[in-house]
């Protein structure tokens, strides 16, 4: 059976990032009930309801479960304020190892999307044999294209997920260790 305490605990100046706990729900919910998160983190762009989070958070502790890694929940270190989701996964028929993030809209503009996902690309290159990681990145998504680009990502293909264009993001691991 799976052990929630199974995922590691990745720690940064500001933040933490560990497994999910059925207390994350109300930040996760409240997080996916928010229009301007939802428009590119749902597969209809629009806010979901809690229990339609509910079932993203079980997505996200099966995929650990599964596949030994995933995406983390996110919290202050200071504060233990729930901040986002952040972490690698590869759902089936994906396009790769995708490192992928999420935040409530309260801690956008704080950096703390890129420090989440640097740690977590940082734990993903050094526990697995990987070439590269992608970002699947909504083709509309500046602020996510922005964030690629400061953790030395490159846009690829185009290609339609969900029925909306999204482009591939990528990362070789060589530049990632030199970013």
């Amino acid at each position: 059976m799976f052990d929630p305490g199974d995922v590691p605990r990745l720690e940064t100046q500001r933040l933490v990032l560990r497994g999910w706990r059925e207390d994350d729900l109300d930040g996760f919910a409240s997080m996916m009930a928010d229009a301007a998160v939802a428009e590119f983190l749902t597969g209809d762009q629009r806010p979901q309801d809690r229990a339609t989070a509910w079932r993203a958070l079980a997505l996200f502790v099966g995929h650990w479960a599964l596949r030994g890694y995933g995406l983390f929940a996110v919290e202050e270190k200071q504060t233990g304020a729930f901040v986002g989701r952040v972490g690698v996964w590869q759902p089936e028929c994906w396009v790769g190892f995708e490192l992928g993030w999420g935040l409530a809209r309260a801690h956008w503009g704080k950096g703390y999307a890129r420090e989440a996902a640097r740690a977590a690309g940082d734990w993903a290159f050094a526990n697995f044999p990987l070439d590269r990681l992608v970002s699947l990145i909504h083709a509309e998504n500046r602020r996510s294209q922005a964030l690629a680009e400061r953790l030395a990502m490159a846009p690829g293909e185009q290609t339609i997920h969900v029925g909306m264009p999204h482009v591939v993001w990528s990362v070789a691991r060589e530049t990632w260790e030199k970013a």
